[in-house]
């Protein structure tokens, strides 16, 4: 689910032109659904259209996808968009007339008002709702002046690794070698290679801080601080502790350190902690677009570095990041390598499941300038002393 600045309701073929930039790609074979309130968009959410033409799959897709669309506060209507590779000409008239008549009747059937419904075709474009449609140019669906850049992601720059050398690759594995060769309580108290100051910090704070400056001041990552990344997420709890000092900031680091690692620091007995499930997605709060992009950067030179049989930490980690910026579609692809590469590791797996479901985060479903929550305070009930 991506949430994006308002476009309000005009000519159809205009609104198709703003749809990539409201799924942050261009849709190939995919249903997108547009969330409108009142007459302007407030979300939309693209799915593989195979999932909802498959005869064992169709109505279970149908439901958990309008179950998603409506968890949009305020919700009044919604318009889909059916992208196809199939022609007018085929078809014969528009394609996918079937699936159309399937989507209407439960939109309408939770009490939203179907917008309109809307195919791009291979040859040409069109409307499911009239009748005497019998495809239009699809030169009409031009790409908007007003976008801002980076709206419309580069699908085939998205889903590769950069461009590492030789050299490069045994520059960054000699780091990891001579990580993995310094005692463990060395690391702790001492030094660590790759940190630019040379010392690791020794509690949870300075490790989120440390962690959370990657992403903040974005540039001038060495290979060597790579390689310690590398070695660090090897290990699932400091994994998700620099994932949430990626995502949250550092606060939020430190918060799921003094949970996990030491709980002994921490001193409210609530068991309802959101911040526990908010790898999961369960917490209103948005992770900060720009640092996850960051983190994306960096944990692609990272794997392109690797061997790829250790990629797996960090292509589940892209995975996520992708997931929790509302582009499940290059998520999914990313867990595939992920898997590929060790099809026993756990949190590939999870993120299987979560993209198998369908599961948007909670953050997802609301806008940022109205999101209040009690859990906004990472570290509200911590104690550091």
């Amino acid at each position: 689910m991506i949430t994006t600045p308002r476009v309000s309701l005009s000519a159809p073929h205009e609104l198709l032109s703003y749809v990539p930039a409201l799924v942050g790609m261009h849709p190939i074979d995919s249903v997108v659904f547009v969330a409108f309130r009142d007459q302007s968009t407030c979300g939309a959410m693209r799915l593989d259209r195979g999932v909802f033409t498959r005869a064992e799959t169709g109505d279970t897709a149908i439901e958990a996808a309008l179950d998603a669309v409506t968890r949009i506060p305020r919700l009044t209507g919604v318009l889909v968009v059916v992208y196809t590779t199939d022609s007018f000409a085929d078809a014969g008239g528009i394609p996918h007339e079937s699936l159309a008549a399937m989507l209407a009747p439960r939109i309408e059937k939770r009490g939203l008002a179907v917008v309109d419904m809307l195919c791009v075709a291979a040859d040409a474009w069109g409307g499911y709702l009239d009748d005497t449609c019998c495809g239009h140019d699809l030169a009409q669906i031009a790409q908007p002046d007003d976008l801002p850049s980076g709206s419309v992601l580069d699908t085939d720059a998205e889903l590769r690794l950069p461009e590492v050398g030789p050299d490069e690759r045994k520059i960054f594995e000699r780091a990891r070698e001579v990580i993995a060769r310094v005692p463990s309580d060395a690391l702790s108290q001492e030094s660590a290679p790759g940190r630019a100051d040379g010392s690791l910090p020794q509690d949870g704070s300075e490790f989120a801080a440390a962690m959370a400056s990657y992403v903040v001041d974005g540039t001038g990552v060495l290979d060597a601080e790579l390689a310690f990344i590398a070695h660090l997420i090897d290990e699932p709890v400091l994994r998700d502790v620099i994932a949430y000092s990626w995502a949250w900031g550092a606060d939020a680091g430190t918060h799921l350190w003094n949970r996990v690692v030491e709980p002994e620091l921490f001193t409210t007995e609530s068991i309802d902690d959101p911040w526990m499930y908010a790898f999961a997605g369960r917490i209103e709060v948005r992770p900060d677009v720009e640092h996850l992009r960051t983190a994306i950067t960096l944990l692609k030179r990272m794997c392109a570095l690797q061997h790829p049989e250790d990629r797996a930490p960090g292509l589940t980690l892209i995975s996520w990041c992708y997931w929790a910026l509302g582009l499940s579609s290059f998520s999914a692809e990313w867990q595939r390598q992920a898997v590929t590469t060790d099809g026993t590791y756990g949190l590939a797996i999870i993120m299987r499941m979560i993209l198998d479901a369908g599961m948007k985060p909670d953050w997802a479903f609301y806008d940022p300038d109205e999101l209040y929550s009690d859990a906004a305070d990472p570290v509200a009930d911590d104690s550091t002393s």
